[in-house]
């Protein structure tokens, strides 16, 4: 079992919301999960996955370098469909126990992803 820590939640979330149809909806109910979990420690997170190239700066949306990232954690292989990503991420997240510290990432992914 294996835990990730706050920014690595903070980018899984992003990289759920680049696999979602992409829309203001979409954007708006990420911006406000991580606005009501991570509070005044958000822009310091966003500021330092901006720095390491795995957040844009422009938009705040993960990059391709942050999709690697997060494709390594969860051992997902880089030929995996876009279009499976989510249900990769599900049996990734099941398969491996990976633990989700903070309930508001924690319910964002899980209801994406389908996790019961």
């Amino acid at each position: 079992m294996g835990e990730l820590v706050e920014k690595e939640q903070t980018l899984l979330a992003y990289y759920i919301c680049n696999f979602l149809e992409k829309n203001e909806k979409n954007a708006d109910e990420l911006g406000e999960v991580l606005s009501k979990a991570l509070g005044s420690n958000l822009t310091e997170i966003q500021d330092e996955l901006n720095d390491k190239g795995l957040l844009s700066d422009h938009d705040k949306m993960i990059t391709n370098e942050g999709i690697l990232y997060i494709d390594n954690i969860l051992h997902i292989q880089s030929d995996a469909v876009e279009g499976n990503k989510l249900a990769y991420v599900k049996d990734n997240l099941l398969t491996y126990e990976i633990e989700l510290s903070v309930p508001e990432i924690k319910e964002y992914i899980y209801k994406h992803v389908g996790i019961e």
